[in-house]
């Protein structure tokens, strides 16, 4: 009894079932026998929208046939554009997104093609329903699933179509239903739409938007002013280092005659401001001011043209200024400078002799600093003069030199001074000893006794450290190939891991016997470091050299060193000499046993000027009014200067109380 009950069930379900798929059938069997035109008078819109912009609307995506219907229309329109058959016709979504742009013609076959679609639909849902029905009864799990997916496929077909015929209808942009579309897909949320969401600002930005605008340009601003803030300083460090036309520091000495303030060094001109190392500088031609006429060739006796026909008389007492016209970069840490006259007639205003040296002044820093530089180039060269310098790594006036003056720079420069001379006249042969920069003075003689044809026999002894560190190599054999009397000997002392197939090591008594024949009765010129000269001078006397005939240069003689503190010391000598008075400061003060004028003035804070230090520069001349004093070297001084009271304070020792302009 009770199976035939529920075989009845089973039987009413099914019955039931069958109703309501034959009901389905029958709504789709109406929708697929609907004509092109029967479904024009359905929607009588669709002709007359097809001259307005069409689109999708977000409705049709998102209140369709039910639930998820725009993610199913886009489902559908894609499964319509796969499965319309072959050949498979121009996909709708691509056609609906150029409907502002379609003409009516194209409007209207797409109308046709949706409604294709929504008919393949339809054909497809009623053969699922048929498959339904006849596997409902027997249970057969496999075709109802199967009919299943086709009945699903045929409703994304036909809502694909009926979305496309709402686009074309209603007119609604179709790229909002492509942005909500891709939203779906990807699970991301609608904007908030609530009353307390903060609404635009202006220019229709968002206030976000806006604040981190304004902190990014606040930000901006900032650093702009920083970094104008440290531009200015850099520029006022720059212009104390390169020109202070400000007041001289106490006791500093006044601007050389014909300088109306501190050098200025001039821009750089285009291109090349020297040529590569070891060249020699471009021809005067390049230059305006330079001379145009080339010098005599090495060897012969004929001077080169002078642009004057009066030279100015020679004089140690010239003061001016001097322009750069070129540089020559001699080895890493060493330039030659070719310094030209700023005056339109194009010559030296100045003579001067092999050997002799220019005082140069710059203010760095806030403070006027002087130094000595030895000519190299011969004083047959009357249109330049040519300085050459090396950069001492803790030398403020070096470093400026050679790091930042440039073509066209001005030089405040004085002299030409110094005794270290040698023209010819003074002995029948010359022995030149030089090591490091020493060799500039060396290189002025020997270029003038070459050009002079000078018929003393001329020995060159140069001592370095290595090939790289060779000063006028290739002038110096130039020189050697142009005179069969100059005697060349380069003696280096590390000349590992290059080819050097010289003299090894330093100069010495052998070196000096060998290389020099009778050196005892010849004259000798000796210029380079302190403890080289020493041991040459040592070694210069075993050989019998007479002290009379060797002649020395020495510049930059250092300071005494003060005695750290903390360190063991004697104590200071007491002060006990005679009264020194310096009556431009108003200050006076006795000086200690073998204490020169400058040391006793730099203890008091008076700024003398000064140089070399060892009397030959004369930077260091000061009035002496009232004493007397000693100086063990006086080379800086003429007889002009003597008469007129004049003491160089790097070597005045007084003898009795005194008074001097400083």
């Amino acid at each position: 009894m009770s199976m035939d009950r529920s075989g009845a069930k089973v039987a009413r379900k099914r019955v039931g079932i069958a109703i309501g798929l034959l009901a389905a059938l029958f709504c789709a069997s109406s929708l697929r026998a609907q004509t092109p035109d029967e479904h024009t008078k359905h929607h009588p819109g669709a002709a007359s929208a097809a001259g307005q912009p069409g689109g999708m609307s977000p409705s049709a995506a998102g209140t369709g046939a039910g639930a998820g219907d725009g993610a199913g229309m886009m489902e559908g329109m894609g499964e319509m554009m796969k499965n319309m058959g072959a050949p498979a016709p121009k996909a709708l979504y691509p056609s609906l997104m150029d409907l502002p742009d379609l003409p009516p013609e194209k409007r209207d076959e797409l109308q046709r093609a949706a409604h294709d679609r929504m008919k393949s639909g339809t054909d497809l849902m009623a053969e699922a329903f048929d498959q339904l029905v006849k596997a409902a009864p027997t249970n057969d799990f496999v075709a109802m699933q199967a009919a299943t997916t086709k009945l699903r496929e045929g409703v994304a077909r036909f809502d694909s179509g009926l979305a496309a015929h709402r686009a074309i209808a209603e007119g609604k942009d179709p790229r909002a239903l492509a942005v909500q579309w891709f939203k779906g897909q990807m699970n991301l949320p609608e904007p908030p739409s609530h009353a307390g969401a903060r609404g635009p600002g202006w220019w229709g930005l968002s206030w976000e938007h806006l604040i981190l605008m304004a902190l990014l340009v606040a930000f901006a601003a900032v650093m702009m002013a920083m970094y104008f803030f440290k531009m200015r300083r850099a520029a006022a460090l720059f212009g104390r280092l390169e020109s202070d036309p400000g007041r001289p520091p106490p006791g500093a000495a006044p601007p050389l005659a014909g300088t109306p303030g501190p050098s200025t060094p001039g821009p750089p001109p285009g291109g090349r401001t020297s040529p590569p190392e070891g060249q020699p500088p471009p021809p005067a031609a390049a230059s305006n001011d330079a001379p145009s006429e080339a010098p005599a060739p090495a060897g012969t006796n004929a001077a080169p043209p002078i642009a004057s026909a009066t030279a100015p008389p020679l004089t140690a007492n010239w003061k001016g200024q001097l322009r750069i016209g070129s540089i020559v970069v001699e080895t890493p840490s060493v330039k030659t400078f070719r310094l030209l006259p700023t005056s339109s007639d194009r010559v030296l205003p100045f003579t001067f002799v092999p050997g002799q040296f220019l005082n140069v002044a710059f203010w760095i820093g806030g403070a006027r600093m002087n130094r000595s530089y030895s000519i190299s180039s011969a004083p047959t060269q009357r249109e330049y003069v040519e300085v050459t310098v090396r950069r001492e790594p803790r030398g403020a006036v070096s470093r400026h030199i050679v790091d930042l003056l440039r073509v066209g720079s001005l030089i405040e420069a004085s002299g030409p001074v110094g005794k270290f001379t040698f023209d010819g006249t003074e002995a029948e042969s010359i022995v030149l000893i030089a090591g490091g920069v020493g060799i500039t003075p060396m290189m002025s003689i020997a270029r003038y006794l070459t050009e002079l044809a000078w018929a003393g026999d001329i020995f060159f002894l140069y001592a370095c450290k290595a090939p790289t560190d060779f000063i006028f190599a290739k002038e110096l054999a130039a020189l050697q190939q142009a005179n069969s009397r100059l005697h060349v000997t380069i003696a280096m002392s590390r000349p590992e891991g290059a080819d050097w197939k010289g003299t090894r090591g330093h100069i010495n008594k052998e070196l000096l016997a060998q290389a020099v024949p009778n050196i005892a009765s010849r004259r000798i010129h000796l210029c380079g470091p302190p403890a080289m000269m020493d041991a040459i001078k040592a070694a210069l006397i075993e050989l019998g050299a007479p002290p009379e005939q060797v002649r020395t240069e020495t510049f930059g003689a250092t300071k005494p060193t003060p005695v750290p503190a903390g360190t063991t010391s004697a104590p200071a000598a007491p002060a006990t000499g005679p009264l020194v008075t310096f009556s431009t400061n108003n200050k006076l003060a006795k000086i200690k046993a073998g204490q020169t004028v400058l040391e006793l003035s730099e203890e008091l804070g008076i700024g003398i000027q000064n140089s070399c230090r060892v009397g030959t520069c004369g930077i260091c001349k000061v009035k002496m009014t009232s004493g007397e004093v000693e100086m063990a070297v006086q080379d800086a001084l003429d007889e002009g200067d003597k008469a007129s009271g004049m003491i160089l304070a790097c070597q005045a020792k007084p003898t009795s109380d005194i008074a001097v302009e400083a």
